[in-house]
């Protein structure tokens, strides 16, 4: 993969984030979410083998997917609040 542009990081737990990136690979505009973690105490976190890589066209669908996972949780009481 070429240099990818992190667009956000999520903590996930004490040694592991979320890291979402786009980048490119072998011609293909890609949307990365994959797992980093820290291996060994004070080491930068590395990416792991965990996490999902799609064209950058299906990034609407995963999206949206998203959106209803938020709102059935919602609707299950498991996050609170508004969206």
């Amino acid at each position: 993969m070429t240099d990818a542009t992190i667009i956000a990081t999520i903590r996930k737990n004490a040694s592991e984030s979320v890291v979402v990136s786009l980048a490119e690979f072998k011609g293909y505009h890609l949307v990365d979410a994959r797992v980093h973690s820290v291996f060994n105490p004070g080491d930068d976190p590395k990416p792991t083998k965990k996490g999902v890589a799609l064209r950058v066209e299906k990034l609407p669908e995963l999206i949206e997917a998203l959106k209803d996972a938020e709102a059935e949780a919602r609707r299950r009481g498991l996050i609170g609040g508004e969206a």
